[in-house]
């Protein structure tokens, strides 16, 4: 057996929801970018030289059992939406690229109630059992997000365990293999949460602004950087050439200390959650 590796680099952890052919007339959706955005973001992380992976991929280099490209990015979608399988997805094949898609436990809800709770928009459809195994075939890493997406921090211990062990489950039966990545609703975390996940059996989970800026330091909460309707061509570039997380981390931390008064905190980077 290969001796794990010690060596952990920087990778950054991109997070999508829904990706849309045009942007609704509705101004209450969320969390979407049109498929003419995400190609071009697809073409700019080519560019400068990234290469995509996944959090299995991630776990074989750190059991020294693969090498990682000099450039990997983790680009995953939240939720589990058939437009992200019928828009999204073929844009990365046609790049040779593969992500991550965290989906529900429940594999009988259809559609994105949550949406409607959240945002009072419109519902929107989910991909079946056979598109979750499909995207397995593809290379796509097939993680959970709970059963039925709801927000842990709200749930007492039992319910927690519930929609966390379980989610995990059921999405090991459609796939017939072992899940071993999973996100926060939300960007919900705390120790308590975390330390059912990890008693799970899962091996990494992601959060959204919760988590280190650097990548090895929390992997039961990886930081994520939010890519949604609401992030131009230009802050893409920001985001993914520039060290943008430990921004971030500095403005949340130096909120949560109330050192910045509310005036000075980018309100954008603090909504942008899953």
């Amino acid at each position: 057996m290969k001796k794990e590796s010690k060596k952990r680099p920087e990778i950054k952890v991109l997070m999508y929801h829904r990706v849309i052919d045009s942007a609704p007339n509705d101004p209450v959706q969320m969390h979407y970018v049109t498929t003419d955005d995400f190609r071009s973001q697809m073409q700019i992380i080519e560019w400068f030289g990234y290469t995509p992976i996944t959090f299995i991929d991630y776990k074989l280099y750190r059991e020294g059992k693969l090498s990682l490209p000099a450039k990997p990015i983790i680009i995953t979608f939240d939720d589990g939406y058939l437009d992200t399988y019928e828009k999204a997805v073929p844009i990365m094949i046609n790049h040779n690229m593969r992500g991550v898609v965290f989906a529900m436990g429940d594999r009988s809800i259809r559609r994105a109630s949550w949406d409607q709770k959240q945002h009072d928009c419109e519902t929107y459809e989910l991909m079946d059992d056979n598109q979750l195994r499909e995207l397995r075939k593809l290379g796509f890493e097939i993680g959970a997000h709970t059963m039925s997406h709801e927000n842990l921090l709200d749930l007492n211990l039992d319910e927690a365990s519930y929609q966390i062990k379980c989610s995990k489950q059921q999405i090991e039966e459609v796939l017939n293999e072992e899940v071993y990545s999973f996100a926060y609703p939300y960007g919900a975390v705390d120790k308590r949460v975390q330390s059912i996940v990890e008693k799970a059996g899962f091996a990494y989970a992601c959060g959204v602004y919760s988590g280190s800026p650097r990548f090895d330091e929390s992997v039961l909460d990886f930081r994520r950087l939010a890519v949604d309707q609401r992030t131009p061509l230009y802050k893409f570039l920001i985001k993914l050439l520039t060290p943008y997380q430990y921004l971030e981390w500095s403005y949340h931390t130096l909120k949560k200390k109330q050192v910045l008064p509310e005036r000075h905190v980018n309100k954008r980077m603090i909504t942008e959650v899953s």
